[in-house]
Parts: structure tokens; sequence; C-alpha cells
């Protein structure tokens, strides 16, 4: 195998291509170093297919092929014709077409035939069929029918009669031109092994020694790879092949070959390897456009980092890779991911000791990503007889969901070994849905299990579900099997609790589709206060205000909530009002509360016999706007401050003023000494009207900001934690109250 090359090197940029004429691909120059050599000539959009020939015929080259998907044609050219077209400005981009690298990866050692068989009827080809679970769909008639699969690959051995009951829609040898796949005298020997060994496991039919996936489809059969080394055409064939193949109304369309290097030495990249330049890979994504399932080979090149082959890096081409009847993974088999990033392979499938029929006609042990890709091909066969409106997209969707290693998908395996009966019955996967987003919205929610598009045939289902409250489902919440539905969790979540989901559905044939675990989901609160619940504090004007809240959902048992309220003073927690064994959602206290009076309150929700309790963000009072006749001095609150929990690094003070005089409010330290003056302050006169001050102006806020102190000296300097005294100095005397600085950094 030749190593990589450089990457496909532009003799002018991107922009100077389209005013001097086309890119031409390094690719290109190489090929014609040793006379003339296959290249694609590519036409810009605005010059028709026949004047891109016309063009290359006039500059001395001979045309092979026309594709309408590529918009080019692939043509014999000279050095000299190189010349000439390099400067037609209805030219888009020349290069060189590829050959297959036709290196086999090593075969295994030789099995004894028959050894292994443990059915009757399958006999040794049952080991790969049970490993992509295929049994269950074949157990109930599934041969393929109605679905046409494209092969493309070296040739065919059409008359052995192993293939006597196979159904051939059409046939075409790119080699030569005519409709005879099978070996010709004109062919190298050996030409058609490797294609009937494909075939073979897709449409043989010997019971008891290998029965094939996908016997009653019928088969679009192009020859298009010559095993000659000389060969340098393979490239071109295959493409033709591809829009011969959707002219034929291919369904999927199977290649086990792939390209990379060119005769002179060149290969793709791993570089080039971004979908968008090789064109076998521009035309499978093409064919995949178009509704065609393009299943390719990712290559033998081993475990190097990007070792794939074209068209393996197509964005829309389910790409395979191999392992052997353990799921270990093929040391051949090629790896990605692609230049853009992308992982490959999708999928992986038997590629090791694999039983197939050789062009003889006799059993052999064979081993690459060729005949892995046979496998995932026939499983969609299969898929599309049960599920005709999947799309190919959806197809490679369902088959990674149900992947062996879909919980880790990597660029060496993708997604793992599919089960194919497992993405026939449930192409869309299961779901276990409960109201809410993120966060349900029950602390008992109820989860609705559904499995869209899933296969009426593999009815009735059951349906499996755990909630654990982690991802590793050690410390499970619910495990639990049933027909029904949906399915109600009956423990109460706490607030905040965080757990995780796991669905599953099994058909009646015990085939099983296991979600990957979803979350983490969040359990709501048990209860959120609506009034009276502001940080900053607020203020009601009737002494015996409404207090009201809101619950989840909670299902009958464990629920329903049940609730006590109590309204308490914010200085000493002193209860003011109570309620009990409440039903609904609000509360009056029985008597009137007092005015000019900071307070809180809380709810305590109870499910049973657990409990959680909630209480208001900050304080409210009940305001009197009538003048004082005594004039008061009230704690600070919060008192202790700063309070995290509230939002509050200030602590607000109240007074009132029973008559017109000098006021004088400080802040003094435990020696006397004044460390901050609020009255008078920015906004506040030192001779005061009779009044209530400190409070809000408005319906919101507990304080009147020009009253609160955050614990700052008169310089700005923060003063140190401790004891301070409020010290207000009034015509009617002096009042004092003591606060409690936590520091600046107090959490």
């Amino acid at each position: 195998m030749r190593p990589f090359g450089a990457a496909l090197l532009l003799a002018c940029s991107p922009g100077l291509a389209w005013a001097q004429g086309p890119v031409i691909a390094r690719s290109a120059e190489l090929a014609l170093a040793d006379g003339p050599a296959p290249l694609w000539v590519f036409g810009t959009e605005a010059t028709p297919l026949e004047v891109v020939a016309q063009a290359v015929q006039d500059a001395g080259g001979t045309v092979r092929f026309h594709s309408r998907w590529l918009h080019a044609v692939s043509a014999d050219l000279s050095a000299a014709a190189l010349q000439v077209l390099q400067h037609d400005r209805r030219l888009r981009r020349l290069q060189a077409v590829a050959r297959y690298p036709s290196a086999p990866p090593p075969r295994p050692p030789e099995a004894v035939f028959g050894t292994s068989a443990d059915d009757s009827t399958y006999g040794p080809s049952v080991t790969g069929l049970r490993r992509m679970n295929l049994l269950p769909l074949m157990r109930r008639g599934a041969r393929g029918l109605g679905v046409r699969i494209a092969i493309l690959d070296t040739g065919f051995e059409t008359e052995l009669p192993a293939f006597a009951n196979a159904t051939i829609g059409a046939a075409t040898d790119f080699l030569h031109g005519d409709t005879v796949v099978a070996n010709e005298p004109i062919d190298s020997p050996g030409q058609s092994a490797h294609g009937t060994l494909v075939w073979s496991l897709l449409a043989a039919d010997v019971p008891g020694t290998i029965v094939g996936i996908a016997r009653g489809a019928t088969y679009l059969l192009a020859k298009v790879e010559d095993v000659a080394s000389e060969t340098r055409l393979d490239e071109d064939r295959w493409t033709a092949a591809v829009e011969w193949a959707d002219a034929n109304g291919a369904d999927i369309i199977s290649s086990s070959i792939n390209y990379l290097a060119f005769d002179d030495g060149f290969s793709y990249g791993p570089q080039d390897l971004n979908g968008d330049i090789a064109v076998t890979t521009v035309v499978a994504d093409s064919a995949v456009a178009r509704g065609i399932a393009v299943v390719a080979a990712a290559g033998n090149l081993g475990s190097a980092y990007r070792t794939l082959m074209t068209p393996a890096d197509g964005d829309s081409v389910i790409t395979v890779g191999a392992e052997d009847s353990l799921g270990a993974l093929a040391a051949f088999s090629s790896r990605g991911p692609t230049a853009d990033g992308r992982l490959k392979p999708d999928l992986v499938g038997p590629g090791v000791a694999v039983l197939a029929l050789g062009p003889s006609g006799d059993p052999e042990r064979v081993a690459g990503t060729s005949f892995a890709t046979p496998y995932v091909a026939g499983g969609i066969a299969l898929m599309r007889e049960f599920q005709p409106g999947l799309t190919p997209v959806e197809i490679r969707a369902s088959l990674r969901a149900t992947g062996s290693n879909r919980a880790r998908p990597d660029s060496a395996r993708g997604w793992g070994r599919p089960d194919v009966a497992a993405a026939t019955y449930f192409p869309m996967g299961v779901t276990a849905t409960a109201a809410g987003d993120s966060v349900f919205a029950s602390i008992t929610p109820n989860f609705s299990i559904t499995a869209p598009m899933a296969a009426a045939v593999a009815a009735p289902f059951t349906r499996h579900l755990r909630i654990a409250r982690d991802p590793s489902f050690t410390d499970l919440l619910l495990d639990t099997t049933t027909a029904a539905a949906s399915v109600s969790l009956s423990e109460a979540l706490q607030p905040g609790d965080s757990v995780y989901v796991e669905a599953g559905m099994t058909a009646e044939d015990s085939v099983r589709f296991t979600a990957l675990p979803t979350g983490p989901f969040v359990a709501p609160a048990w209860a959120t206060l609506t009034t009276f619940n502001e940080p900053a504090g607020s203020i009601a004007q009737v002494r015996r205000p409404t207090f009201e809240w809101t619950s989840p959902q909670v299902n009958e048992p464990p629920g329903p909530f049940v609730y006590d309220v109590e309204v308490f003073r914010n200085d000493d927690q002193t209860v003011a009002a109570r309620g009990r064994g409440l039903i609904s959602r609000e509360f009056v206290p029985p008597e009137d509360l007092e005015r000019n009076t900071p307070y809180r309150w809380r709810v305590t929700a109870f499910v049973g016999a657990d409990s959680v309790t909630v209480e208001s963000a900050g304080t409210f009072v009940i305001t009197d706007q009538s003048l004082p006749v005594v004039t008061l001095l009230f704690q600070n609150f919060p008192n202790p401050f700063p309070n995290r929990g509230l939002g509050r690094n200030a602590t607000c003070v109240w007074f009132d003023l029973a008559r017109r005089g000098d006021v004088r409010l400080d802040v003094l330290d435990v020696r006397g000494l004044v460390v901050h003056t609020i009255v008078p302050g920015p906004g506040i006169d030192g001779r005061l009207a009779p009044g209530r001050y400190g409070r809000p102006d408005g319906a919101s806020g507990s304080c009147d900001p020009r009253f609160e102190w955050d614990g700052r000296a008169a310089n700005g300097m923060m003063v140190p934690r401790g004891l301070y005294l409020l010290r207000l100095v009034t015509p009617d005397g002096t009042f004092f109250k003591r606060m409690l600085f936590m520091g600046e950094d107090f959490e």
C-alpha cells in the first residue's frame, strides 16, 4: 500500500480561478507525468455538459463518461490538452481519476467448515446474523422483498447454484460495456472473486451452509472494478454505476470497494477526505439526497489516525468498519475522523473470519470491511421491508441509536455494531417524557413512554422505565416493567432533587430497545410564595393581608398537599398569625397585624410524612400614614447584617418623630465614638417635621435608602465586625438600639 501523499494543491487561488480558468489539482499534473491520463473535467454551472465535452474533444482529449450529478466529464487528456483546457473559463476544476488500492487485508486462518453450525437452517452463517440481530426479522419472513439493492464491485458469478433464486433486475459491465458481470475471457483471473463473495452474504441460498440476508431483494449488479494493477479508471466507472443504479430504481447502494491512490504514487491525503473533494464521495452524497441509502466500506488501512478511504468520508454515507465475532475491532479496519472532524466510521459489522461463497461456489473464510458492509446493507433491506417510509438519514440514525458503542461513539468503531431488529421495530427510538422541561411540573412526575413509528408487526410491546438519583443508576427510585403507556413516580421528589431517566421497550419476540439515559431533571419547589416575597421588602395597606402561594402537581397518594402558615415578626421571630392544615393556597390572618412593624412569613408544605418549609425572601410592613403620637426608634433590620439569604448588604433604620425639631441619627462604636452619621445626611435636613421615617415611599422595598447603613465609616472604609449602637437624638429625648455587623465578607 502506498503511503498517503500531500494535499491536493491548487495552481491558483479560487478567486483567480474564475478569472483565469479552472483550478488544476496537483493530482492532475502528476497523472500526466508519464503521458496521457484519465482526468475529471468539471464545468461551471453556466456551461452545459455538452459544451464541456466538446471543449475536451477540441483540445485533443477523449471523453469516456458524462456525469450529470458532478456536471463533469471523465476524459483521457495529454499534457498538451491540459495546457489548452487550463485557460478555458468555462471550466471549474480538473483533477485526476483515482484507482482502487487492491491490496486486501490479511486473511484469517481457514476455519473447518460446518463445525460452528448451531442452526439447521442458517448453518455457519448464523454467527454474523446473530451478531447483527437479524434473525428476529428473518424469522418473521423478511427477505428484502420489494427492495432494490445495487452492488458495485469487481464482478459476480450469477450462474452459481447458490444464486439460482436471486432476482437480478439489471446488470452492467462498466469495464467492457456489456451486460456480462461474470468473468469473461478478457478479464483478469479472479476478476469476479471479490464481488461474488460480497453478493453471497446478501443473496446466496444454501440451507444449512450459508443463507443470505436479503434473498428476496432485487439486485442491480455493477461490474466496475478492474483488478488488474494497471487499471486507473475505477473511480469514474464507480461514478457512472451510481447514476446507473439511480436510473434503475435502487433503494440501497452497497460498495465494498473504495478509492485513495493513483498509479503515479499520488493519493488523496487525510486532509482531503472532507466529504467535498473526491468525486466518488460527492456522487455518493448526491445519491443519498435522491433517497438512496449508500453503504460504503471504511477501508482496510489499519489502526492509524485518519486512514479512511473514499467515498467513506461522505457526510450522508453509512460508513462501515469491521469487528470479529467477539466484538473486538479488527486491526485492519480504517479509522477516522474525516478532515472536517466528523466521526467515521458510522457502524461496524462482522468482518473477520466471515463465511462467504467464492466464485467457484465453495465456502471461504474472508476478512475485511468489504464483508462487514453487506451485513449492514442487508440489514437496511430488511428494515425497508418493514419500514418503507424511512429516509436514508433516518435509517442511519436508527442504526446508530442501537449501536453497541452508542454511549461513547468514536472514530474507531463509530456508534458500534447495530441491533438491526431493534432499529427496525423502533426506528425513532423510545422516549419517556414528563410535563415540564428540565424542571418537572410535578413532584411525582408521570412519564409517557412512546416509540414513534414502532412496527405494528412486533406488537404487543412491554415498556421499561428506570429512574435514579445518579447517572450510573445505582441509587434507583423506580425500576418497572409494564404494558401501560405511562408510569408515575409514587415517591415524592424533594425540591431540587436531580434524577436520571432510562426508557426501553420490548417487542413480542423479545427484541428490546433501550434508550440512552437522559437527565438530570430537577424536581420543582413544593411551594412558591407569590405575595410579600420581594428580597428588598414590600408594604401592605390592610392589617389582614392575603398571603398566597403556588405548588406543583402531586399524585394522590402520596398527595394532596397540606399546608401550615406562620406570619412572624422579623426582629424577635414572634409568631403573629398562624394557620394549620390548610388545603387552599391562601391565608388571611384571623387578627390584625401591627402597623409599622417588619414581618416575614413562611409556608410548610406536607406530602404524607414529608414536609418542606419556604420562607419569604424579604420583610413586609403594614404602613400607617397617620402622624405618630410618640417618638420611637425601631430595631434595625435585618439584624445581624449583612444577610446574604435576604439579599441585603445593608441594614434599615426606622423611627417615628412626634414633634418637629432638630434630629440627629448616629452609629456609635462600643466606646461611644461616632463612626457614621445618617441624619443629617445626603438629602436629609437635620430639622425634621413630625412623621414616620425610613419607610419606603412606594409599594415595594422595606427601606428608604437614605436611612440604610452598609457598615462603612464616614471616611468610606468598612468598619470591623462587631457590636454597634444606633443613637437617635430628638426633642423628645435620646433613644438607643444595639445592632451586630457581621463584616464585609460574611456569608
